[in-house]
């Protein structure tokens, strides 16, 4: 009799350290859930209150002797935009502008950061690379807080 008592305690003492393996198992597992729920709303709630509106006047772009382009950019979301090249993210013509080919500037003042209703003055430096050629149809896709805007003029 001694011995189906032992051997029940030991089935016993087996399920309870499966049981909390399981639930250790399962409250990380939740716990990495609900962390990357957290990061997530974290990331579409700066998106949401990321907007921008491109001002320029796509019947006259500004164009200047070196081929350079500048852009205006109102921020028209709820959220301030650091004025600097790290913050955006451009292609023209189908060509990735890489940050060191962008000036960004304030153009109502020398603020560092847009405010609503702020406008940015972005300028492509166009002198190494062709980016805009003249007298053709050209397309900017600018990008900053995932918020996208697309400017079409021809040079």
């Amino acid at each position: 009799m001694a011995s189906v008592s032992v051997s029940h305690l030991i089935i016993f003492i087996a399920s309870l350290v499966v049981a909390a393996g399981v639930a250790g198992t399962l409250t990380t597992g939740v716990e990495r859930v609900s962390n990357a729920v957290e990061d997530g709303s974290l990331d579409v709630s700066q998106q949401v209150r990321t907007d921008i509106d491109i001002v320029s006047d796509p019947d006259s772009p500004s164009l200047n002797g070196n081929n350079n382009l500048t852009i205006h950019v109102r921020n028209t979301g709820s959220q301030g935009i650091f004025i600097q090249p790290d913050s955006i993210d451009m292609v023209v013509n189908g060509e990735f502008v890489p940050n060191s080919d962008l000036t960004v500037t304030d153009a109502n003042g020398d603020r560092t950061t847009a405010r609503t209703g702020d406008v940015m003055e972005i300028t492509v430096d166009n002198t190494d690379t062709e980016y805009i050629p003249d007298g053709e149809d050209n397309r900017v896709y600018l990008t900053i807080n995932s918020d996208e805007e697309v400017y079409e003029f021809r040079s």
